[in-house]
């Protein structure tokens, strides 16, 4: 159990504090100028070690931040601190109980009262906050509890978090312009802590997809509220417990039901969950998907779907002149960007096309498809001059990205072009 920290000085002074480590760290490694390469390395996961606890510690964006750059940043950070940093996803710490009851009785009022058998220890525990189970009018429930102060805390975690990060030489020499991650993590954490949305959202997925396949639990809106979030409680296995337990036809299907679930969120429905964690997904006895989290849900319009699918239908094709025109009207590029990043943009839209056009069935666990699209990705942030971040592409190809990842898990092959009718049509 941990007592998070919420007021500014406290949370400031906990990074600044990790800064000025960072600091002692680095002028101790350069006035060593006789280390070697082993010994570098292992203070850097040192630093990496302390960086975990002290962002475990402060949960919200420091946290998420955290976890965000094990996943996104992975190509610039060496191995062995990437996996110190993955341990954020696992992180255990959480609030005491009578901190929790203290905070549900405020929220909910006399209503608390009807919530039994409330669990004295949270199911999970995460980066914005704790989910405790409940039984609600006999229905057995999940109550999502946001820890006090995150909200709040989001804008100075994440100016701080940026100096400190421009200071950390793990990033490997390389000249990586970090202004688009902080702001997509802003935008993610300001809806994530926004549970009334989350709540909406989760009403939308449950129509929008009624006569599918896939299990959206039931919202009880009279149980939530802007930090708290009661939803009915699904019964199954995790995506990585199951996958240990199934056979190749099964995780062949469920592979089809990813890239299904993605398909149809954007271009139906133009809803798109855009956190590919594999937490946010259970497997239910008879191989069903049950979805987890909807704090994450980006809406598009159909304008930005029909624009999109243009620029699809253009790169599908190899048609560059199109791809290019429509990709500035629509200021997914600048024009006045050089030529160079225009090649980089137009590569990059290449690669992402041609798992779709290719015959044969596509192999996830190619490692060169992944490096190259994570590379094209920065290379063509960092060339542009003139072009602000496309975060509506990254937020959609950070979840085609991540779909890819969760179904390179499931170590199956699948013919993509066999999904391409879902675009054009």
């Amino acid at each position: 159990m941990a007592k998070i920290p919420t007021g500014l000085w406290s949370r400031g002074s906990k990074l600044m504090g990790l800064a000025s480590k960072l600091a002692i760290n680095e002028l101790s490694s350069r006035l060593k100028g006789w280390e070697d390469e082993a010994s570098k390395l292992q203070s850097k996961v040192d630093f990496a070690h302390t960086m975990v606890k002290t962002l475990s510690e402060l949960k919200g964006a420091s946290m998420k931040m955290g976890q965000l750059l094990s996943m996104d940043l992975g190509e610039y950070l060496p191995p062995e601190v990437v996996k110190v940093l993955e341990s954020l996803h696992q992180n255990s710490t959480f609030l005491p109980f009578e901190k929790i009851s203290e905070i549900l009785q405020a929220q909910l009022g006399e209503k608390y009262n009807n919530l039994k058998e409330l669990s004295a220890t949270p199911l999970a525990a995460a980066s914005i906050g704790q989910v405790h189970t409940a039984i609600l009018h006999g229905q057995s429930v999940v109550i999502k509890i946001q820890y006090p102060g995150v909200a709040a805390s989001i804008p100075s975690d994440l100016r701080l978090l940026e100096i400190l990060l421009k200071n950390l030489s793990m990033v490997q020499g390389k000249d990586v312009n970090l202004k688009p991650f902080f702001q997509e993590v802003e935008e993610v954490l300001i809806r994530e802590t926004d549970y009334l949305h989350e709540a909406q959202m989760l009403s939308r997925y449950k129509e929008v997809f009624k006569a599918s396949n896939y299990i959206i639990p039931q919202v009880y809106p009279d149980y939530s509220t802007a930090t708290i979030l009661t939803m009915e409680r699904l019964v199954g296995k995790s995506l990585n417990e199951w996958i240990q337990k199934s056979f190749l036809s099964e995780r062949q299907k469920m592979a089809h039901e990813l890239m299904n679930l993605y398909l149809h969120e954007f271009f139906h429905h133009g809803l798109v969950q855009t956190d590919p964690n594999p937490g946010n997904f259970m497997i239910t006895s008879d191989n069903r998907i049950g979805l987890l989290d909807f704090g994450a849900v980006k809406e598009y319009s159909k304008e930005f779907i029909a624009s999109y699918k243009t620029v699809l239908i253009a790169a599908y094709h190899r048609d560059e002149k199109k791809l290019l025109e429509v990709s500035e009207k629509i200021n997914f590029i600048d024009p006045r960007e050089s030529e160079e990043a225009k090649r980089i943009y137009l590569d990059m839209m290449n690669l992402l096309a041609e798992p779709f056009r290719q015959e044969d069935p596509f192999d996830f666990t190619d490692k060169k498809f992944f490096e190259e699209s994570k590379n094209l990705s920065w290379e063509i942030t960092r060339k542009c001059k003139y072009s602000p971040p496309p975060k509506d592409l990254l937020f959609l190809h950070r979840k085609l990205v991540g779909i890819f990842i969760l179904i390179r898990k499931l170590d199956v092959k699948m013919a993509l072009k066999d999904y391409w009718y879902m675009v054009e049509s």
